[in-house]
């Protein structure tokens, strides 16, 4: 305690000015000698910043601010030989004071405090011939430490600056190329890597490799500048140990000595690398973008916000065999058939004024001189803002399909008037020779009279038959549903029907009929009795005539299930796709008088019109097997 004493007394009556102030420079102590120097009292100084005591002294604040700052940097002592200043705010007299400024360190080795030992030096200015040569002194230490202040603010601001900048740089200093200086972007470049005092090669070594220490070399060597732009690199840029490719322009700059010998390079560029990316990204995304308006079956166009033309694919170029100059702008204008020209150029002007979707047919002259139907549609592409910045279109030839939509159409207005021809012209005869027929067999007939009529009538029921197969055909091939009209049916009823039909008319064929399961279902009778009847037909027609015919039937909870089975010379495979189109019949069926092919066409349309399904198995010299599959209870709405 005693020691501790004799120190603080020391200070407090030392002949010496001193101060001690903590790292925020706020005065925590000052001794009497200081306070009689600066004209302050200790409540006027102690916890304050010693900088708001002396507010009209900038120049002399800075520098010593400057110094404090060395003194927290350094950890060493930094001196100034003479600062200018005033004792008191309304004091019109400069005083000259020399300071010394040291460190206190604290327990952790940083700087806690700093002792500042002032002395005044104002008497060597004193104007009096024996003292001219110290008087001059003073001055040129006043300048030199004012000009050494200046000099250190500057430099202070330099270095600021460095490290701020958004570019890397940094120093190499001699022909191992130390890293003297680095910024905070090179850092960050190379990972965060300590890299003071260290040599390239050792710092940064994955570099090594890449020539860029011979590149150094030749720089230094040389004393010439080199730069390179989009540079690729391998660099480590975090703490893991993994190469990024990465890309960087950069300019490397001899510094020289004053000999004029190369001491250093200085090297300073831009990390590169996501601009290089959104570059390749860009080039990429043409290139895709080029090869699909190249692939496309379209001719693709684009044109600006004011309607003209400014790219054409190849395809239009070679369609019209003229250059893309030729057609660009309004140039398209001239393979435009004359007749459409004001249709287009309306549409065209409309879509342009309001920013709708673009669409037209026209006729294009083809190469060969041919107009051709196309298509053309466009969209606006827009900015931000909402304004066009270029419309994208397509035109589209669609010459084939139109002339076979217009066949198409032909087609089936002239089927629409068959349907009425046979509808009226023709079933209406074959119902009145059929009523006639059977009024003729009703009465007292001779033999041959009877067997004539009953001859008679089975030809108009067969044309009938064959009349109303080709009613549901034409319906069916215009896009009309086979009507059905769903109501309560036992379908073991119509299949026993139907069968006992067929066994009078092929007297000597074996048909065995079976059913399992429920007996009713929401169905078209008639319909379905038709189905029936040209699956059994076609199995009396194509099955050996020594086998049985095996109609099999089924009802479950939700779906019904049919069967027509018979053995025979089979289908072949390559038929089974086609067997149910429109006038086809297998190469190994026998022709038969009064069909046309339309059995098993009409057979499917009536199912797929309850909503049901029908397939066909067959093996050649084996069993062949249709089979219908049907909801239960049919959706489809009834017509009566």
């Amino acid at each position: 305690m005693a020691q501790l004493d004799f120190f603080s007394a020391l200070f407090e009556q030392g002949p010496t000015a001193a101060m001690v102030v903590d790292r925020e420079f706020r005065c925590v102590a000052a001794n009497r000698a200081y306070l009689q120097l600066t004209g302050r009292t200790a409540d006027e100084l102690l916890g304050r910043n010693v900088f708001e005591m002396f507010p009209n002294a900038s120049a002399t604040a800075a520098t010593v601010k400057a110094s404090f700052r060395r003194v927290l940097a350094n950890r060493a002592v930094d001196e100034i030989t003479a600062i200018a200043t005033q004792r008191r705010e309304d004091s019109k007299d400069d005083s000259v004071w020399s300071a010394r400024h040291a460190p206190i360190l604290g327990e952790d080795g940083e700087v806690a405090f700093i002792i500042q030992e002032t002395v005044e030096v104002t008497a060597l200015r004193v104007a009096r011939p024996a003292d001219f040569l110290e008087a001059t002194v003073v001055d040129r230490a006043l300048r030199l430490q004012a000009s050494a202040t200046h000099l250190d603010l500057e430099l202070r601001d330099l270095r600021e600056m460095f490290a701020q900048a958004p570019g890397f740089m940094c120093f190499l200093r001699g022909p191992e190329h130390v890293f003297e200086i680095v910024n905070d972007a090179y850092l960050q470049l190379v990972g965060h890597r300590n890299v003071i005092g260290m040599r390239v090669c050792d710092a940064v070594p994955e570099i090594s490799a890449q020539g860029f220490i011979h590149m150094l070399d030749n720089v230094f060597r040389t004393g010439e500048a080199l730069s390179g732009d989009d540079i690729r690199l391998e660099l480590q840029r975090s703490r893991e140990p993994v190469l990024e490719g990465s890309y960087v322009d950069f300019v490397c700059q001899p510094i020289r000595g004053r000999t004029g010998d190369v001491i250093g390079i200085f090297v300073q560029g831009q990390d590169v690398t996501a601009r290089h990316l959104a570059e390749e990204e860009r080039r990429l995304s043409e290139r895709r973008r080029r090869f699909l308006i190249e692939a496309m079956p379209n001719q693709v166009w684009t044109a600006g916000a004011d309607g003209k033309l400014d790219f054409v694919s190849d395809r239009v170029a070679a369609y019209f065999q003229r250059s893309a100059d030729e057609i660009l702008g309004d140039g398209w204008v001239a393979v435009l058939h004359p007749d459409d020209v004001d249709t287009v150029v309306a549409r065209w002007t409309r879509a342009l004024a309001t920013g709708e979707a673009y669409e037209v047919e026209f006729r294009l002259r083809r190469n060969d001189g041919e107009y051709r139907w196309h298509l053309s549609r466009a969209n606006a592409e827009r900015a931000a803002d909402g304004t066009i910045k270029t419309w994208v279109g397509t035109n589209t030839d669609i010459h084939d399909a139109k002339l076979a939509l217009a066949e198409l159409t032909m087609r089936s207005q002239y089927e629409q008037r068959l349907i009425g021809i046979v509808s009226h012209d023709l079933r209406n005869p074959f119902n009145v020779i059929s009523l006639a027929t059977t009024i003729l067999a009703s009465g007292s007939l001779d033999p041959v009279a009877r067997k004539l009529v009953e001859r008679v009538s089975r030809a108009a029921e067969r044309a009938t038959r064959l009349v109303n197969d080709l009613l549901d055909f034409a319906k069916a091939r215009i896009g009309t549903t086979i009507p059905v009209n769903p109501t309560p049916t036992n379908l073991k009823d119509i299949v026993e029907t139907v069968v006992e039909e067929f066994e009078v008319a092929a007297p000597g064929r074996v048909i065995r009929v079976g059913h399992a399961g429920d007996e009713t279902g929401l169905w078209d009778a008639d319909r379905l009795a038709q189905v029936i009847s040209n699956l059994v037909g076609n199995a009396l027609q194509h099955g050996a005539p020594d086998t049985p015919i095996c109609v099999a039937s089924q009802i479950t909870d939700a779906h019904a299930l049919l069967t027509v089975a018979n053995e025979g010379p089979g289908i072949p495979a390559d038929e089974i796709a086609e067997l149910f189109e429109p006038y086809r019949r297998s190469s190994t069926a026998v022709a038969t008088r009064g069909s046309m092919g339309l059995g098993l066409y009409i057979a499917r349309e009536v199912i797929a019109a309850h909503g049901g399904t029908i397939e066909v198995e067959s093996a050649p010299n084996a069993t062949t097997r249709f089979t219908v599959r049907l909801p239960r209870f049919s959706k489809v709405p009834s017509l009566v």
